[in-house]
C-alpha cells in the first residue's frame, strides 16, 4: 500500500490545541508532525504533541481489560468486564442508591465524544461528583465575578499591543504558539514585561522581568492600581460609564503605598512606579495571566486585583488590551446529548476536587461503594497523596479507565484500555487559549480492537437496561453537540470536517462595554460575591511566609515536555529540586550528595540544582513524577483557594536535609 497523509489534533488539555498530519503506511503510523495549513499553529508541534506515536505502540500499552486476582493482574474479555462492571453498579445503586458510586474524572484527554462518561452517569441517576478545580478555578470564578464571563483576545491582537505584562505565565513551555506573536509584537517595537516568582525561559523574550515573592500579586496589583488613582493617571471615563465600585475599592487600595508594596513583594518601590507608568501610558496594554498565582489560599483575589487594573486604566474592550486568562469561545455553542442529560440526575451529591481523600473517609449515607476513573489519574496529581492512596483503598470496588498502568490504576480492581487520539474520529477545542475547533479523523484502526469511551459506556448502557441512554452511531452524536454552533453560524457539518472553524468578530472581548454581570458593568464591587461570603472588592490577603519546622515554600510548575503526568511514564531517575545560592547556603547543603525534602505530609529524595533564577525561600520541583521517581503531591497539603475551590498546591512549605 502507498503512503497517505491524514489530518488529526491533539487532545492534551493545553493552551494550543494542535493540528496535526499522521503518516501512515501499510496500515502504520510511521510519523506525526505539525499541520502547516492551521491558522493558528502553523505546523510546529512540542515534544508532548510528539509523543502520541509513541504512547499509542508502546510496549507498556494496556490493550485487554484487566482483572486483579488475588493480587495479581490477568487479562480478561470485554464481556466479562462489562458483565461485571453493570451486575456491580446495578447491585450498588439498588442496595445504596446511585450516589454510593463516586465518578472521578478530569481533562487528561479531551474530545467531545470522550464527555459520554458523564452522560452515562447522569443516566444511571447521577453518581457522586466534585465541584472545584485541579487547574485554573480560583481565575475562572475570579473573571466571572468580574467580566461575567471567562473570554481572551484572540493571539492575533497582541500584535497590537504597545505593552504586555505577562503574569505567572510561562509560554515559552507551555503555551508555545503565543511565543510568535510575542516576538513579532516586540520587533514592532512593544514593552514586554514578566512578573514571575521564577526566572522561567519566557525571561528571554521579555524587556523587564521582574522577580515577585510568591503569593503577593494581589499586593503588587493594588500597589499599582493605588499610584494611578493617586497621579490621576485613570480612565475617568471608563470608571464613571463601565464600572462599578470604584470609590469603595479606592478607599481599600489606599493603603497600598509603594514603600508598603515594595516591603510586600520585595520589588523596588522605583520598579513598580516605572511599570505603572508604563502600562497606562505606553497604551495599548494587555495583561496575560497564567494559572500559578492562583494556586495559593489568595489566589482568586489575586486574579481579581490585576483585573482591576485592566478597568481603571480603560484597556478593556479595546485592540490591544485586555487582562487575557482563558477563553472560553467555542463551548458557548457546546450542546446535545451530554447537555440534555443533566436534566435526568435524581441523586445529586458533590465533594470538593481538593477534598477527594477527606471525601472518600468521611462519606456516609451512603459510603463510597465504588470509585470510577476516566482521564485522570489523581494518585499523582491531587494534593496529599500519602492521604488519598488510604482514602482509596477503603473504596470495594474501583475501576480505571486509561491507555497505560498508571499509579492510580494499580490500585484499581478493573483497568479497562481505552484508544487513541490516533484511532478516534473526535472534535476538540480548548478552553484556555486557542479559538478554533478541530476535527480528528481517524489515523487507524485501535490496536487489538480496544473499545473507546463511546463504545464502551453505549454497551454498557445496554447491558445495564438503561432503555433512554442515546444508542446512537458517533456522527449523529456529534451533529447534536455541534447543532448550535453550525445554525449560530451558518455552517456544515462537512464544512467543520473540511476546514479551520473559528468564531470571527470575537477577537476583543467587551468591545460593545457590556458586560455579563448582575449590574451590566466591569464589577470592583460585586455583591454576588458579597452572597457568597467574600470580600465584594478585589483584596490582599496575607500568606504565610513559612510554618513553625518548615522554613521554605514548595512551588511546583508544569514541565515543557509533559501534560502533568502522562508524559512522564517512561521516565525514569528522580525529581530535581532547585534553589538560589542564599537558601543552598541557608540550609547548610552540600551541592554533591542527594537532599530529602520534607513536609508536614510526606517526604521525597531528590536531585539537587543552585540556580539564581530562583527567588529567596523558595523550592521548586516540576510537578507530574509518578511515584517510582518521587510525586511532589506527596508533599502538598489540600488547602483550598478563597474562591473557585481551586487546590492550593503553593501552600506548601518544607525543609531539606542531607
Amino acid at each position: 500500500m502507498g503512503e497517505k497523509k491524514i489530518r488529526f489534533a491533539c487532545p492534551l488539555d493545553c493552551f494550543d490545541g494542535c493540528a496535526m498530519i499522521a503518516t501512515v503506511k501499510n496500515e502504520k503510523i510511521t510519523k506525526i508532525e505539525g499541520d502547516k495549513d492551521h491558522p493558528l499553529t502553523g505546523g510546529f508541534v512540542c515534544q508532548k504533541g510528539k509523543k502520541h506515536l509513541e504512547r499509542m505502540y508502546h510496549p507498556d500499552r494496556i490493550l485487554n481489560p484487566k482483572k486483579k486476582y488475588r493480587g495479581k493482574w490477568i487479562d480478561i474479555s470485554y464481556e466479562d468486564a462489562i458483565d461485571e462492571i453493570a451486575n456491580r453498579l446495578t447491585d450498588i445503586k439498588d442496595k445504596y442508591g446511585s450516589e454510593a458510586v463516586l465518578h472521578f474524572y478530569d481533562s487528561g484527554y479531551g474530545g467531545l465524544s470522550k464527555t459520554v462518561d458523564k452522560m452515562f452517569f447522569n443516566y444511571y441517576g447521577g453518581a457522586t461528583t466534585h465541584t472545584g478545580s485541579l487547574c485554573w478555578g480560583a481565575g475562572i470564578a475570579a473573571q466571572k465575578i468580574d467580566f461575567g464571563s471567562n473570554q481572551s483576545h484572540a493571539p492575533e491582537d497582541f500584535l497590537n499591543s504597545k505593552t504586555i505584562i505577562i503574569w505567572g505565565r510561562n509560554p515559552a513551555d507551555t503555551n508555545i504558539h503565543l511565543m510568535k506573536y510575542l516576538n513579532e509584537a516586540k520587533k514592532r517595537g512593544a514593552f514586554i514585561y514578566l512578573i514571575d516568582p521564577i526566572r522561567t525561559n519566557t525571561a528571554k523574550i521579555a524587556s523587564e522581568y521582574i522577580q515577585i515573592k510568591p503569593a503577593t500579586d494581589g499586593a503588587l496589583a493594588l500597589g499599582i492600581a493605588n499610584y494611578l488613582i493617586n497621579e490621576k493617571l485613570i480612565d475617568r471615563d471608563f470608571i464613571e460609564g463601565h464600572v462599578k465600585g470604584f470609590e469603595e475599592y479606592k478607599r481599600y487600595a489606599q493603603d497600598f503605598t509603594l514603600d508598603y508594596v515594595e516591603e510586600i513583594t520585595g520589588i523596588d518601590k522605583e520598579r513598580i512606579k516605572k511599570l505603572a507608568q508604563n502600562y497606562v501610558g505606553n497604551k495599548p496594554s494587555s495583561i496575560i495571566i497564567g494559572y500559578g498565582l492562583q494556586r495559593y489560599k489568595n489566589g482568586g483575589n489575586n486574579i481579581r486585583c490585576i483585573d482591576a487594573l485592566g478597568a481603571l486604566t480603560g484597556n478593556i474592550g479595546i485592540s490591544g488590551g485586555g487582562v487575557n486568562y482563558s477563553n472560553k469561545l467555542i463551548g458557548e455553542y457546546i450542546d446535545g446529548e451530554v447537555k440534555k442529560s443533566d436534566a435526568l440526575v435524581r441523586n445529586r451529591r458533590s465533594y470538593s476536587k481538593t477534598r477527594f481523600a477527606e471525601f472518600l473517609m468521611n462519606a456516609n449515607n451512603p459510603s463510597v461503594k465504588c470509585l470510577f476513573i476516566t482521564k485522570a489519574n489523581p494518585l499523582v496529581q491531587v494534593p496529599n497523596i500519602g492521604k488519598t492512596i488510604e482514602a482509596i483503598k477503603k473504596v470495594d470496588f474501583k475501576v480505571v479507565i486509561d491507555m497505560f498502568m498508571t499509579d492510580t490504576a494499580k490500585y484499581a480492581d478493573l483497568v479497562l484500555p481505552t484508544t487513541s487520539i490516533l484511532e478516534e474520529e473526535e472534535f476538540l477545542y480548548s478552553s484556555m487559549y486557542s479559538p478554533y475547533l478541530n476535527y480528528s479523523n481517524r489515523v487507524a484502526e485501535p490496536l487489538n480492537n480496544i473499545m473507546g469511551e463511546y463504545e464502551f459506556f453505549r454497551v454498557l448502557a445496554k447491558k445495564m437496561k438503561i432503555d433512554d441512554y442515546p444508542d446512537i452511531e458517533r456522527e449523529e452524536f456529534f451533529k447534536r453537540a455541534l447543532r448550535p454552533l453550525m445554525e449560530t453560524f451558518n455552517v456544515s457539518y462537512e464544512y467543520l470536517k473540511e476546514d479551520y472553524f473559528t468564531i470571527n468578530n470575537r477577537d476583543i472581548p467587551w468591545k460593545d462595554k457590556k458586560f455579563n454581570t448582575p449590574s451590566g458593568k466591569y464589577e470592583l464591587y460585586s455583591e454576588a460575591a458579597e452572597k457568597q461570603g467574600m470580600s465584594p472588592i478585589p483584596v490582599h490577603i496575607p500568606s504565610n511566609v513559612r510554618e513553625k519546622g518548615y522554613n521554605l515554600r514548595l512551588i511546583t510548575p508544569h514541565f515543557k515536555n509533559s501534560l502533568h503526568s502522562q508524559h512522564y511514564a517512561f521516565e525514569e531517575g528522580i525529581p530535581t529540586a532547585y534553589i538560589n545560592n542564599n537558601t543552598f547556603k541557608e540550609n547548610n547543603l552540600e551541592s554533591d550528595k542527594l537532599v530529602r525534602i520534607k513536609s508536614k505530609y510526606g517526604e521525597l529524595e531528590v536531585k539537587l540544582e543552585v540556580s539564581e533564577d530562583i527567588g529567596d525561600g523558595v523550592v521548586m520541583i516540576y510537578e507530574g513524577w509518578w511515584h517510582k521517581n518521587g510525586s511532589v503531591n506527596f508533599l502538598t497539603p489540600d488547602y483550598i483557594s478563597d474562591m473557585g475551590e481551586q487546590a492550593a498546591y503553593y501552600e506548601c512549605f518544607c525543609r531539606l536535609s542531607q
